[in-house]
């Protein structure tokens, strides 16, 4: 044998590369496998949500711009956060401490208005969250909202799944 015979690269499979590509073949089953599960799991979890959002010393324009059918977005990343259903308008208050009594007493404060937001929406629920247009939202949590011709931050008082 010379140099060339030696140095010659066979040109057909041996079992390695049929090994490696098995291995590749097998790695792309699995992965759409768990993608398809955990798409279908999450089409599970969704459901129709209700939930409250309170904004606090408003004036009366932002309260008439404010429509039942908005579409209403977070302000910050611009997630989906549903539909306005139903506006509540009550006086602004505001609890003041009277030192000379020494009692806390509540006080209307003039020309603001209090606005509850009932927001319908579809929710993907799990046993730790709670998701609106991939925003999680829990009881309490500060949340900007925009809907057309006004933007506000308020807090969610109460969140309801509709079943």
């Amino acid at each position: 044998m010379n140099k060339e015979e030696k140095n010659k690269v066979h040109k057909g499979f041996n079992l390695l590369d049929i090994f490696i590509i098995l291995v590749i073949v097998g790695l792309l089953g699995g992965g759409w496998y768990v993608y398809s599960q955990y798409t279908e799991g999450l089409q599970k979890n969704k459901q129709a949500i209700e939930y409250q959002v309170e904004f606090k010393g408003v004036d009366q324009n932002f309260v008439d711009a404010i429509s039942k059918g908005d579409l209403l977005r977070e302000s910050v990343k611009g997630n989906n956060l549903g539909y306005m259903e139903e506006k509540i308008v009550v006086e602004a208050t505001n609890i003041n401490i009277d030192f000379f009594n020494g009692q806390y007493k509540e006080v209307i404060l003039p020309n603001k208005l209090d606005v509850i937001l009932n927001i319908s929406s579809e929710a993907e629920i799990t046993e730790r969250s709670i998701a609106v247009g991939g925003l999680g939202i829990k009881i309490g949590q500060r949340l900007f909202v925009k809907g057309k011709g006004y933007a506000k931050d308020g807090f969610i008082l109460n969140i309801d799944i509709k079943e």
